[in-house]
């Protein structure tokens, strides 16, 4: 009997590439032993709906799109009492989710992986009332992931992100935070922060990846705290692209939920999409909650990777 999948795919998603690659896709899941119904999206949240309407019919849910798809898909699978198989094929811009689970940038590879790889169960993050797949964020670095024009992405690809951040580098805003995990608080100004189960975020790998495991429960958070002066400036520069966090202002550690309490209204991102405005933020992690294929060696290797890692709390 052959396996019954539910394709997804966003038709916009970066260079509107899969209008040519489409007929090759589904050969390859056809090929590979699939029964495929295909759902092509036309607005935001569809993707999430028809996974919530019809996602127990299927044993695979796979989607094909940005980051921003990834996330709807994951989403609605998260609402089901029966989870299928996820698989992903990359269409988007930078693919933060895709590369650390070093799924294919090719389409026709990333199609092939979908009927030859592992099933990996991936840790999801849960934002309040909605979840993330890799990251969640604030701070001008990070609200760049929306207001970047769709057109620019597409011509620039990576680029279009950091030109765009320049043109917020004289408007960062501070926040007051009061930021809870594990028993401990700390208190201060930010102007940026990152809560994220992946190794690259808009393209940004910020930590080893043998450092970091997408199945350990737990999250990876990196705050920012206020420069008051060029050369905290240049040292938080430094020390990002060193990927040595010596500075004071660079505040780092893992946990499994973190609570965070603003002054004022915080704009927060959901792997790069707009995540709304918040004051109390609330992040705990649900440890593999989402079965995925991927390459046969990332499967392979978690348990090796968690040994090595050892018991790793605050990493500061």
């Amino acid at each position: 009997m052959k396996k019954k999948m539910l394709f997804i795919y966003n038709p916009m998603a970066g260079k509107e590439q899969i209008k040519n690659k489409l007929s090759d896709i589904i050969q390859v899941l056809c090929g590979g032993g699939f029964e495929v119904t295909i759902f092509a999206t036309q607005g935001k949240g569809d993707a999430t709906d028809i996974v919530i309407e019809r996602g127990e019919e299927f044993d695979y849910v796979v989607c094909s799109g940005g980051d921003g798809t990834m996330n709807e898909v994951a989403s609605g699978l998260m609402s089901l009492e029966r989870r299928p198989i996820c698989g992903y094929i990359p269409a988007g811009t930078v693919n933060d989710f895709a590369s650390s689970l070093k799924i294919p940038k090719v389409m026709k590879k990333a199609a092939k992986l979908i009927v030859d790889g592992s099933v990996f169960q991936c840790d999801m993050g849960q934002f309040n009332d909605r979840y993330f797949t890799y990251v969640s964020g604030f701070g001008a670095f990070t609200e760049v992931s929306y207001q970047t024009p769709q057109e620019w992405k597409n011509t620039l690809g990576k680029a279009a992100y950091f030109i765009e951040a320049l043109k917020h580098i004289p408007d960062i805003k501070t926040h007051h935070m009061k930021i809870t995990y594990d028993g401990n608080t700390i208190e201060d100004n930010f102007i940026l922060g990152l809560v994220s189960n992946s190794v690259s975020v808009a393209g940004y790998k910020a930590y080893s990846k043998m450092a970091i495991m997408m199945d350990d429960g737990l999250f990876e958070a990196l705050f920012i705290k206020e420069i008051r002066n060029p050369l905290e400036l240049q040292a938080t520069l430094n020390a990002l692209m060193s990927k040595k966090f010596d500075t004071e202002r660079i505040f780092r550690f893992s946990s499994s939920e973190i609570t965070i309490a603003s002054d004022d209204d915080v704009q927060w991102t959901l792997d790069g999409e707009d995540g709304g405005v918040c004051r109390e933020v609330t992040m705990k992690n649900h440890q593999y909650a989402l079965p995925i294929l991927c390459d046969k060696q990332v499967s392979k290797n978690v348990s090796q990777r968690y040994l090595q890692a050892g018991n790793r709390g605050n990493i500061n």
